[in-house]
């Protein structure tokens, strides 16, 4: 056989043994029912599965036990949306997110041949399964939402932990599966993991999407504040026979202020493509977006940017009251989680968060 002729039998073959990535974008996550896939289409922006785990070729994650050992996880070159994950599974694999089901996290499963779910982060409530072969399936659930998880690469609030339970044999033991538990944080990634056979691994730091985790001194930093970390809503209490009827409900407003300091060396700019320049949301415990600054707010159409010299900050306020997009009062444990929504590049934009308690009054 000729060279060229070789050189071509060989690519036929690794293109075979590769997933389809054509059929990424299509790929449905078929064990999700209506009521559950209605929810998770309301929640695609802040559960879609590209914010927890952060796809982009060269992404880097180094983990460090409480046993010692170090566990390096990488992602290699994308294709078609799709990378091949490294250092996690046993084996690699490739994952990557579908315009069908965004906030699920698929895997190519060579076997069979086709995308599966893998990782859901939509609903708080969601259980799904992977296989239900004695020891090889296993059964996965949103074990813990909201959570703050402290690694040597730092604090990380309103996390999202997936724990995976093999699928027992009915006569013999099952060597343990390579993960039994996996907490990810926005805009970051997988934080902390735990295998099978119990070890605990935390992050320690990484380079995603191009940015060091920890942050390298001189970054660009975010914080948020919150006038008050508790705050009382008081229903309404008259009751009336007629109409209109006055009413003595009073809900709470929270004032944030979002700050932004650039630490680094040159001037950082941000566009925007209207005056509204600052999104803020209150997240619930399940993870559920209740509120966004931007549901009662009216942008002006014009072009505007803000640029921060070196050492400089700059500060946003704003107001929300403490109801739903309903018009009920919160009641419970919230985040509230604010970032910068320029015109190009949002994912990069300064992101920071900050959790309160608001109770109705009795």
């Amino acid at each position: 056989m000729r060279a060229g002729g070789l050189l071509q039998a060989v690519v036929v073959v690794l293109a075979g043994c590769g997933p389809d990535v054509g059929a990424l974008s299509g790929a449905d996550d078929v064990e999700t029912d209506d009521a559950v896939a209605t929810a998770e289409g309301a929640l695609t922006e802040s559960s879609r599965a590209g914010l927890w785990f952060p796809l982009q070729s060269g992404n880097t994650w180094v983990y460090e036990s409480t046993q010692g050992s170090t566990r390096t996880v990488r992602l290699g070159a994308m294709s078609a949306g799709s990378a091949e994950l490294t250092g996690l599974l046993p084996a690699s694999a490739w994952v990557g997110v579908s315009s069908a089901a965004s906030p699920t996290l698929m895997r190519w499963d060579a076997a069979q041949k086709e995308w599966l779910s893998w990782l859901r982060f939509g609903v708080a409530s969601s259980t799904w399964s992977l296989g239900t072969a004695p020891c090889t399936g296993a059964r996965y659930r949103r074990s813990a939402t909201g959570v703050t998880v402290v690694t040597p690469a730092g604090a990380f609030v309103d996390t999202r932990t997936i724990s995976v339970e093999q699928v027992p044999h009915p006569t013999a033991l099952c060597t343990p599966p390579a993960i039994s538990e996996l907490t990810f944080a926005a805009g970051v990634g997988l934080v902390a993991f735990r295998t099978g056979r119990g070890e605990r691994f935390a992050l320690r730091s990484a380079t995603v999407d191009g940015k060091p985790v920890p942050a390298a001194a001189g970054a660009v930093t975010a914080t948020l504040t919150l006038d008050k970390a508790s705050y009382t809503n008081t229903p309404n209490t008259i009751r009336c026979v007629t109409t209109p009827c006055p009413g003595n409900e009073r809900t709470a407003v929270a004032k944030v202020a979002f700050t932004v300091a650039n630490g680094s060396a040159s001037s950082q700019t941000w566009s925007f493509r209207t005056g509204c320049q600052l999104e803020v949301e209150l997240v619930s415990a399940s993870g559920l977006v209740v509120k966004r600054l931007s549901d009662d707010r009216v942008c002006t159409m014009a072009l505007t940017s803000v640029t921060l010299a070196p050492g400089q900050r700059r500060t946003w306020s704003a107001e929300l009251p403490l109801a739903d997009r309903d018009g009920l009062q919160l009641d419970g444990s919230y985040i509230a989680r604010a970032r910068l929504i320029p015109s190009s590049n949002p994912g990069a934009a300064p992101v920071a968060s900050s959790a309160f308690t608001v109770r109705i009054a009795q």
